[in-house]
């Protein structure tokens, strides 16, 4: 059982203070690391004057859909001053997993942490492979709180253009130089190269498994550590059969395991994610977009790297950068649970990706098959299912699967837009075609022998992803972009999957009990709810 406070501070994790949300006043939040087959409880505890509620990426859910944590889909949010109790079960999943909020923008805040789900020794093909293992997060970061941005991203002044980060940080730690802060107000304390950074100390001829998380809210990353290669062991939450690399392209949401050998002569290397800025709006920035950390062989000094990447830090032309808008080639990847292609299949969905502005606002916003997602937190769908309704709003955007046991295939396409990570709740799906181009059903190959499981692939650039998975978890399901910024313009969907049984299987009271308090002062179902920015205590 884990027990969280949510709280506001402020922190200064590469040298800028801002105010942050945190969980028992930790950042990154707290580990949860349990075994295959335990029950999870996280009793959360909301001291924040806003409301929250917390997704558990990866988790399918099964019989507890109302713990999902999406407000609008599956559960009100937790008022202030309210506790709620989160209970489910591993659903027999293991591998690297991540916790984050669910409601607004409040990750990018600040409100995210891993989980690992351990196999049992006798079921763990890659146990004996390696000597330790260190989970290594990579997330983009903001000077500025997430109010402040949204009340520009969500006006006409910035013209569909999301917020670029500021810095990245590995493990929540980071280095900026303060003359380069912007504004040129926000407080900054100068830290020292070398202390800043995250460190992973590393024994000559040791093996690591390396959980690789990002966490971020729109930066994709090139990961990699200098002079060392990397073997790919786990793909969110799925064993793949081992594949060599040395360089992983990683976008939001998702998480690779890799085991890394300390092979290599006795001293101090550089770890780098390198960031995917190509991915990005073409904004003036002021981010350093090589971040690194720490390798430390034990018995070197306590000095900086000199290591080499494969070109300088400040080439303008890094490779890396363009590289990281894409998703590991997945004919690379093979499960080791070998599963022939989902088929036939029975239903399709086919979603084209756009943006553009919205004629109620006027800001530009995202849409999926021309309708940009705006649902009410405080009637989730699943309360309207149980209450036998049958009917929902356009701009809820609910798919309904009423059969149990067919296949669905959904296909993303994103002709004419940039790279968009997409993450479905509660399954894992196969990846069976992804590309650049248009998707042709019938023409555009498909990868059949054993494609790739899943649960956030990447839509290609002027390009497309196919996804397909089982109808066997009843609940409803978000199907999003997590670019943050883009979930808050709209690029949402939602999956009604069997609603009979779901309402069959009710919604326990506590959970119907979150949408009492109705909606806060402030919220508003076109720009969400943007609270004002916590003040920066004097001095920070």
């Amino acid at each position: 059982m884990f027990f969280w406070t949510v709280t506001n501070q402020t922190i200064s994790p590469d040298g800028v203070a801002r105010p942050v949300l945190l969980v028992n006043d930790m950042f990154p939040g707290p580990r949860i690391d349990v075994n295959r087959g335990d029950y999870i409880t996280v009793v959360v505890e909301n001291k924040l004057s806003v409301p929250t509620s917390f997704h558990w990426h990866g988790f399918l859910m099964k019989n507890s859909p109302w713990y999902d944590g999406v407000p609008g889909q599956n559960q009100c949010p937790i008022p202030p001053g309210a506790n709620f109790t989160y209970t489910f079960a591993t659903d027999d999943l293991v591998g690297t997993f991540w916790w984050h909020a669910h409601f607004e923008n409040q990750y990018i805040d600040g409100l995210w942490g891993p989980m690992v789900i351990r196999d049992t020794p006798e079921l763990d093909p890659y146990l004996d492979h390696y000597n330790q293992e260190l989970v290594v997060m990579l997330s983009d970061w903001f000077h500025q709180p997430t109010g402040v941005l949204l009340q520009h991203y969500l006006s006409k002044a910035s013209n569909g253009r999301e917020p670029v980060p500021n810095n990245g940080l590995i493990n929540g730690k980071g280095f900026f130089n303060c003359s380069n802060v912007q504004p040129a107000d926000l407080p900054c304390e100068q830290l020292r190269r070398g202390h800043e950074r995250a460190l992973f100390r590393f024994e000559s001829g040791f093996k690591y498994r390396l959980r690789i998380i990002n966490t971020g809210a729109a930066a994709s990353w090139i990961y990699s550590i200098d002079n060392h290669t990397m073997q790919v062991i786990e793909v969110d939450g799925v064993y793949v059969d081992p594949v060599m690399v040395d360089r992983l392209p990683i976008n939001a949401g998702q998480r690779y395991s890799v085991i890394v050998e300390a092979d290599q002569e006795l001293r101090n290397y550089w770890m780098r994610a390198e960031l995917g800025k190509d991915c990005l709006p073409k904004t003036p920035t002021n981010m350093d977009p090589v971040v690194k950390a720490i390798v430390r062989y034990e018995g070197a000094g306590r000095y900086e790297p000199t290591t080499h990447g494969r070109v300088p830090d400040n080439d303008p032309n890094n490779p890396s950068f363009v590289e990281a808008c894409v998703d590991l080639d997945p004919l690379l990847l093979k499960p080791m649970d070998v599963q022939p292609i989902y088929e036939p299949v029975a239903k399709h969905v086919n979603l084209k990706i756009s943006f553009h502005m919205d004629p109620i606002d006027g800001f530009v916003r995202g849409y999926m098959n021309n309708i940009t997602y705006r649902a009410d937190p405080w009637k989730p769908t699943i309360h309207q299912n149980l209450d036998d309704i049958r009917t929902f709003n356009n701009d809820m955007h609910v798919v309904v699967i009423d059969q149990p046991g067919e296949v669905v295939q959904v296909v993303l396409d994103n002709e004419g837009g940039d790279e968009h990570p997409y993450h479905l709740h509660g399954h894992v799906f196969q990846v069976v075609a992804q590309g650049t181009g248009r998707y042709e059903e019938g023409k555009t190959p498909l990868m059949t022998a054993n494609p790739v499981r899943r649960d956030t692939a990447t839509v290609p650039r002027d390009g497309y992803a196919v996804i397909r998975f089982k109808t066997d978890n009843p609940g409803v399901w978000a199907l999003h972009c997590h670019i943050e910024w883009h979930v808050s313009v709209g690029l949402v969907m939602q999956f009604l999957e069997l609603p009979d049984q779901l309402r069959k299987m009710g919604i326990p009271r506590q959970v119907r009990e979150l949408c009492d308090s109705g909606r806060p002062e402030g919220f508003s179902p076109d720009t969400g709810f943007l609270p004002p920015t916590p003040p920066i205590p004097p001095g920070k």
